[in-house]
């Protein structure tokens, strides 16, 4: 029987929305002097949040949440998601630059992407998701948004 590649596609992404809470909580459970190893965590290197860091009485209020899913047929797919959330009262706009490490039949290569998205106030939404990447080299982000209301 074949299966059509877009119910193949979104079986993946329900498998994947449904894994994130449950990595959270393991994340959560395990101890943060823990070392990582090759098959445990990696840190995640946040750059800045403009936003947050700046604290003036105009910019708006949001949280950043990074994380490493491991998804696939046979668990081999790293994707890497970063989500935002809106804290304030306003619609914002946000701007996410990306860096870090693809893999390409088992060759390193650079990626650097920057992604747009728009938060209602109260709402989460994802700045994007990327499949493929070294997870071993980590990845590093900067977020930064603005009030557009």
């Amino acid at each position: 029987m074949k299966i059509p590649l877009q119910l193949l596609r979104a079986g993946c992404l329900i498998a994947l929305v449904l894994s994130i809470p449950a990595l959270a909580e393991d994340q959560e459970a395990a101890p943060a002097s823990a070392p990582a190893t090759a098959s445990g965590p990696v840190p995640i290197r946040r750059i800045e949040d403009t936003g947050q860091t700046a604290g003036g009485p105009d910019e708006p209020k949001y949280s950043v949440d990074a994380s490493w899913v491991i998804a696939g047929y046979n668990d081999n797919e790293v994707i890497y998601s970063i989500i935002i959330t809106n804290q304030d009262q306003r619609i914002i706009r946000c701007s996410t630059l990306l860096s870090g490490y693809y893999l390409d039949n088992g060759t390193r290569h650079s990626i650097s992407d920057r992604q747009g998205v728009t938060i209602f106030p109260g709402k989460q939404s994802s700045a994007g998701r990327w499949v493929g990447m070294d997870q071993a080299s980590g990845a590093t982000y900067k977020v930064t948004c603005r009030a557009v209301s």
